[in-house]
């Protein structure tokens, strides 16, 4: 138990289960007040909350859908009401379980619309206050890592279709959107910074990247190991932190030394 985040009121969207519970159950073990969003697993959020109580921190289970803005405002003003403040936002919520059969529209719309409605719903209070922190979860999904086909191609196989990757892409979207954001919103000392995991062994990870694909980007980390969900929870810690009080506009890379940015 710290005290890094102590007197914060945090928003962490899809945090019912997986990486977005490790995030709200870290950020209240440093003193926050969290506000747990989520939609189709929200009966999940129960446990979550429990933890937080525990630590002594407040907690709230908000069900709502990020790709409706009028439920985001809705949910912003819950949080203020209930919680009295906002001071961060992690918008985490994003399609993973369903990333072998969801549409390049339903990718656009939770993975990237969903932090901007999210986003719209805050920045008001941030705004009136003059200061806080939005941190953007995206992905080393966002860089291509040229590790080879994984499955033999038949010499006569048909030619491959070259349609949007929906869950990369929107994931490279959100660094374009923070930097953005950083860029609009700093005139009133809003940070807003993107985190990018790498193969972290969420549920979600668990039920939708083939072994293969986990062993191959397991040999080719410089650490040589996947990550867990508490392994990234530092990073957004860190964000939401007055620790990184002037840091904006910057995208961080936690993936066990998979992807070097240059």
């Amino acid at each position: 138990m710290g005290d890094r985040v102590a007197g914060k009121v945090c928003i962490v969207t899809g945090a019912a289960q997986g990486i977005g519970a490790a995030y709200a159950r870290r950020l209240a073990s440093e003193g926050a007040d969290v506000a747990i969003v989520d939609l189709t697993r929200v009966d999940q959020a129960k446990d979550v909350v429990a933890d937080i109580e525990k630590m002594g921190r407040r907690a709230l289970s908000i069900e709502a859908d990020v790709t409706d803005p009028e439920a985001m405002q809705r949910m912003a003003a819950t949080v203020v009401g209930e919680l009295g403040r906002v001071d961060c936002l992690v918008n985490n919520a994003g399609l993973m379980f369903d990333q072998l059969t969801a549409t390049w529209e339903q990718f656009l719309a939770v993975n990237f619309m969903g932090a901007v409605n999210a986003s719209n719903a805050v920045v008001p209070y941030l705004w009136a206050q003059r200061g806080g922190s939005i941190v953007n979860i995206s992905s080393t999904a966002a860089f291509p890592l040229p590790l080879g086909n994984l499955l033999a191609v038949p010499d006569d196989a048909p030619p491959p279709s070259v349609d949007p990757q929906g869950y990369g892409l929107t994931k490279w979207m959100l660094i374009f959107q923070t930097r953005q954001m950083a860029r609009t919103l700093g005139v009133r000392n809003i940070r807003v910074n993107a985190v990018c995991p790498g193969v972290t062994m969420s549920p979600a990870t668990k039920a939708v990247v083939p072994p293969a694909i986990v062993d191959r980007l397991v040999e080719a980390a410089a650490l040589h190991t996947t990550l867990q969900p508490e392994d990234m929870t530092g990073v957004v810690l860190f964000l939401a932190s007055d620790d990184s009080a002037k840091m904006t506009g910057q995208t961080i890379i936690n993936d066990a030394g998979t992807w070097f940015a240059g």
